[in-house]
């Protein structure tokens, strides 16, 4: 079995691997969590670790391999570049670490089905950080609705700045990388399911001369069509930002009841069924992320965003960009390792 830490008493040891903006999320989370200690910032670029350890404390290195050898450390955060996911975190579980892993899981079903695989053997936990499944609106809303007819998710950002390595074709792969997978997956969280169908259009709209040559998709339009018979319809672009809307706007519409999800997920606007259709608007508080991984270990159990969910994410984004690039409807099928869940 994996390391559970916290015997005797200790506080489980945390590491960091990947000192960029998103790992500076994953060293707050840890740093607020009781039962959770500080030990060690690694990154290739020493200034952005040293940065972390002088709020945090701990120890800086660029090798990974020393936070894996590191008997007091039970579980890590991987926050590095999208691509480059697989590596540390085949490593880590073989090391017998517990995993809190950024977005998306990989870039590949079939590295992701690869780091699922290493966890279910090595009897270790691995949470990801779909972060708006913590939001307290987007919850409010999946409490309230519960599994939606018809939804729509949209990202819409100003242009660009193609010189961020999200942007990079190999290392991330171009927005449906980076905000695409956070669609998908509160989609198919509401709808609670994965679709069985995607077809989707849009391609080099924003960028085509800086873009050509390259096959990153900066614009899409995508529907989602689910086995039960509802229906999603996805859009992303960095075609330009209103902040009328927000950044990140989903609608869901269930008999009788609505919701909206803005004000970057944290405000829900609310139409429940019975009396005066009026508008409730609610924007209850996140919910804290590391303790969710601390009771997956704890009690055993899964966790709260567990690999099955970024293996869909992944497999869904894969078939949307195919839609894209074939300009066919694209069949989801289940790997075999999820068929039968």
């Amino acid at each position: 079995m994996g390391n559970n830490g916290g015997s005797g008493g200790r506080p489980y040891g945390w590491a960091l691997i990947g000192c960029g903006g998103a790992g500076s999320g994953h060293a707050r989370g840890a740093a607020e969590t009781p039962e959770v200690e500080v030990r060690g910032f690694c990154d290739v670029v020493p200034e952005s670790a040293e940065r972390l350890q002088s709020e945090y404390g701990g120890y800086v290195t660029a090798d990974p391999q020393r936070i894996f050898d590191d008997p007091s450390v039970d579980i890590v955060s991987i926050a590095t570049p999208h691509s480059m996911h697989t590596e540390p975190a085949l490593a880590a579980i073989a090391a017998g670490k517990h995993l809190w892993l950024e977005k998306p899981m990989a870039m590949s079903t079939e590295e992701c089905l690869q780091i699922a695989a290493a966890q279910r053997a090595a009897g270790t936990q691995l949470m990801l950080n779909f972060s708006f499944r913590f939001s307290g609106a987007v919850r409010e809303a999946k409490r309230r609705l519960g599994r939606p007819m018809v939804s729509h998710a949209q990202c819409l950002m100003a242009p660009a700045d193609l010189n961020r390595w999200r942007w990079d074709p190999v290392i991330g792969g171009g927005p449906l990388w980076d905000i695409g997978v956070h669609m998908v997956d509160l989609l198919c969280w509401f709808h609670e399911a994965a679709p069985v169908e995607v077809y989707a259009t849009g391609g080099q709209l924003t960028h085509r001369e800086a873009l050509a040559g390259t096959d990153i998709v900066d614009t899409t339009a995508a529907t989602l069509r689910f086995a039960d018979g509802g229906v999603a319809t996805l859009l992303a672009s960095d075609a330009d930002f209103n902040a009328y809307v927000s950044k990140w706007f989903f609608e869901l519409y269930g008999p009788g009841e609505s919701a909206v999800l803005y004000n970057h997920c944290r405000t829900l606007a609310y139409n429940g069924t019975g009396g005066p259709r009026a508008v409730e608007k609610l924007s209850p508080p996140a919910v804290a992320r590391m303790p969710y991984l601390i009771e997956a270990i704890q009690q055993g159990t899964e966790s709260y965003v567990p690999a099955r969910n970024g293996i869909i994410a992944t497999l869904v984004v894969e078939n949307i960009l195919e839609s894209v690039r074939s300009g066919r409807p694209q069949v989801v099928e289940l790997p075999a390792e999820l068929a039968g869940e």
